[in-house]
């Protein structure tokens, strides 16, 4: 669905672990992802990103818990109309916070990780600060979706529902 030379900004951590396999790399500008342990760069990182390579298309991946670090900065995406596609890979929880106990700790118990009462909307929130949002929850829905926000003036967010991880 990408084209050929867009940017892919990945901070999806548990939701995109294949997508290194499955992205056609061009060149050092088609991928930025993490390269330690913290979490919380991709929203204002990909509006830098997209300030600075203004000419292509651009896509950020990003996990729901680590969208919640930065999402403010969706207003700036809207405020400078910028072109861009945010792709929030909602799981209800810090995934990877979850990985990291399961595996550390050999317990399956979390403490205020999990986003279920109240449920976030994405699409709703980016829509509070100028972004126009969608939330998905049928996978069908995905690529007619993100066809749809690549051809758009501005910057568009996809809440894509993914499994849950307990």
């Amino acid at each position: 669905t990408l084209p050929p030379d867009t940017i892919v900004v990945d901070e999806g951590l548990t939701s995109t672990r294949r997508l290194p396999e499955l992205f056609a790399y061009r060149d050092a500008q088609s991928y930025y992802g993490l390269a330690s342990g913290g979490i919380g760069f991709a929203i204002a990182g990909a509006i830098g990103i997209r300030l600075a390579v203004p000419d292509r298309p651009l896509v950020a991946v990003i996990g729901d818990g680590s969208a919640l670090y930065n999402i403010q900065a969706l207003w700036t995406a809207a405020h400078l109309r910028l072109p861009m596609v945010f792709v929030i890979a909602n799981n209800y929880g810090y995934g990877i916070l979850k990985e990291r106990v399961r595996a550390g700790y050999r317990t399956d118990t979390y403490v205020g990780m999990d986003f279920a009462d109240p449920l976030i909307d994405f699409a709703r929130l980016a829509a509070a600060l100028g972004v126009p949002g969608h939330r998905i929850v049928d996978p069908h829905d995905i690529v007619p979706a993100l066809q749809h926000a690549l051809d758009q003036n501005g910057p568009t967010l996809l809440d894509v529902v993914v499994d849950e991880l307990r």
